[in-house]
């Protein structure tokens, strides 16, 4: 009777087994036909080889565990029977806890995340990056003086749904061929205006939640466009924010990848006002203790605030840990270069420089069995 039992759980267990590797087959193919398969402008693999470097990576992985599984019922069948209770209690055995997980690093793969410019290239299992680096920027949109900052990055990609970056967080409800559609949410940082002189008077401009939608697509695969359309909500400006960027990968080979972007960006008339235009009261205040010569008044109208380009490499240094060194240009425009603080105590050309260690993690959900 126990040995049908045996018999029984036995070919539960390959079952199992066989559905879930078929579930995780269908799964990928499903990612692979929603991810985007770019290939480099100039040279290095394409990253359906590097795709397909990874499923046989993964292929192999699953047959070790099924013959694993295999050899441990079998030695388990010789070497450690089952005990029945002499008198009550259940019979001793193991059981596959389905909903126990494993969090596991997932097979290696050089330049497998790009950051800034190139954060579609990540690939399509969950991943986490976590990183930190020095950014060389400007004291506030339009300045002219540059200090070092801390610039910590996080990166978050699951399962081609969930996208997270420093420029926020969006969320692919929609998705058929190369296009993606769904929320988007993002927080910009305050404004102080004792970060510099030449803001005295005009006064503090909070944190702002800035809520939205966006638009992806991939074409002739090696390029990617993103349009983010963004409205605030919470304290902050209140205004609206239209961002639209694409990205390109120019090249890969070995650990070393590079690609460039370009950018530009339109905002409302309440973000204008909030960032760029003086108004009587401010420029009264700022006569009390500001730069010599009072802001005069200012208003600064909706339009295209600035357009820009960057520039971004991925070097692999360790088992997934990589060095991201990258440069951002941004020119503003029209009122907003003309605006007082950027006219008479800025500048209309913004730069960023710095870079980023990354640790890169994948996570993987397995079962695991009860002890």
């Amino acid at each position: 009777m126990r040995l049908g039992t045996f018999r029984i759980f036995t070919a539960a267990v390959a079952a199992t087994i066989c559905s879930a590797s078929f579930l995780a087959e269908r799964a990928l193919a499903q990612q692979h036909a929603d991810e985007p398969n770019l290939s480099p402008m100039i040279f290095g693999e394409t990253e359906e080889e590097r795709r397909e470097k990874i499923r046989q990576e993964q292929e192999r992985e699953r047959e070790a565990l099924r013959i694993s599984v295999q050899q441990d019922e079998d030695s388990k069948q010789i070497d450690d029977p089952r005990l029945r209770p002499l008198l009550f209690g259940e019979e001793r055995e193991d059981r596959v806890d389905p909903t126990g997980t494993e969090i596991t690093l997932g097979p290696e793969d050089e330049n497998r995340s790009f950051f800034g410019s190139l954060n579609f290239l990540v690939p399509a299992e969950t991943n986490l990056s976590l990183g930190v680096g020095p950014v060389y920027e400007p004291d506030y949109l339009g300045s002219d003086d540059y200090e070092f900052d801390a610039d910590p990055q996080v990166y978050v990609k699951f399962r081609n749904v969930v996208f997270l970056d420093d420029d926020g967080a969006d969320l692919a409800l929609l998705g058929f061929s190369r296009f993606r559609v769904g929320p988007s949410l993002r927080i910009r940082g305050r404004r102080d205006q004792d970060e510099n002189p030449a803001l005295f008077g005009t006064g503090d401009v909070g944190t702002t939640f800035e809520f939205g939608g966006f638009v992806s697509t991939t074409f002739l695969k090696r390029f990617n466009s993103k349009i983010r359309v963004r409205h605030g909500i919470k304290t902050g400006h209140r205004g609206t924010v239209i961002d639209a960027r694409t990205n390109a990968l120019l090249f890969r080979t070995g650990r070393f990848s590079f690609g460039a972007a370009g950018n530009v960006t339109w905002v409302g008339e309440r973000f204008a006002d909030a960032f760029f235009s003086i108004t009587p009261e401010q420029s009264a205040r700022s006569s009390l203790g500001g730069p010599p010569g009072a802001l005069p008044v200012f208003d600064a109208g909706r339009g295209f605030q600035s357009f820009g380009g960057s520039a971004t490499a991925y070097i692999n240094i360790a088992k997934r840990w990589s060095l991201n060194p990258y440069v951002q240009y941004d020119r503003l425009l029209g009122d907003f270069a003309e605006s007082p603080i950027v006219s008479q105590f800025g500048d209309r050309n913004q730069v960023q420089v710095g870079f980023h260690i990354q640790r890169e993690f994948t996570f993987r959900m397995r079962g695991r069995r009860k002890q």
